[in-house]
């Protein structure tokens, strides 16, 4: 007879307990944003559109916020995308567009659902990675359901901008990309393109105050599944 060890379960329990809080209290909405839009348009023609990622690949915008890379997608005859957001705001606004939606933990894709080993073609995270409690668990699960060979557009924002992303509460990994690059290398990745991106955003620091230009500062990687991981 197996004896289940009651210590185990409970560490499983409070895992499943932490995520929830996570994901629960610091999950914000990110909405309908001109100035995002323009961007997302600029990184797909820059970064995506030379990969030449076949029509029929399956594609997954992870935090895909309002869509805008999903519209960037469909509007070039891509016919296989899938968007990924806890929020029930940006899960209407893709909905109403007509995109396929889920919700999932973006670092656990489920089996059931079709995420297999080796089952997808290219994934997009921009500006998602630094909301991973653990980015080294998510970025074995890319690895995992990534085929060889498959690749991963990353978009983070670096330490020390103006407004100090640190600091938001739903930001838990904010790296150099020293940092990223070592964990793509330990997770089975090679990075193909390295890049910084900077630009201004205005922001308003209260209701009465005038915008003010603050300096972004992000972190640009596109990277190949060179190895699979043996977790065995």
């Amino acid at each position: 007879m197996h004896i289940i060890d009651a210590s185990q379960v409970i560490d499983l329990i409070k895992l499943k307990l932490y995520n929830e809080y996570l994901y629960t209290n610091h999950i914000e909405e990110e909405g309908e944003s001109e100035f995002q839009k323009k961007l997302t348009t600029q990184v797909v023609e820059g970064y995506i559109d030379p990969l030449n990622i076949p029509k029929d690949a399956k594609i997954l915008d992870l935090a895909c916020g309002p869509g805008y890379f999903l519209d960037e997608m469909k509007s070039r005859g891509y016919t296989d995308l899938t968007g990924v957001t806890l929020t029930e705001g940006d899960t209407k606004i893709c909905k109403d567009k007509g995109h396929i939606v889920k919700k999932y933990d973006m670092s656990f894709l489920p089996q059931k659902d079709g995420y297999y080993d080796e089952s997808v073609d290219f994934i997009f995270c921009r500006q998602a990675l630094e909301h991973s409690p653990y980015p080294i668990f998510s970025l074995m699960e890319y690895n995992r359901i990534l085929k060889h060979s498959g690749k991963i557009y990353i978009e983070i924002p670096a330490p020390g901008c103006d407004r100090p992303h640190e600091r938001n509460v739903n930001h838990y990994s904010i790296m150099h990309f020293e940092m990223l690059a070592a964990l793509l290398f330990r997770t089975g990745f090679k990075i193909t393109v390295a890049n910084n991106m900077e630009f201004d955003i205005g922001i308003k620091t209260g209701p009465d105050s005038e915008v003010e230009n603050k300096r972004e500062k992000y972190i640009v990687v596109v990277a190949t599944k060179d190895r699979p991981l043996d977790l065995k």
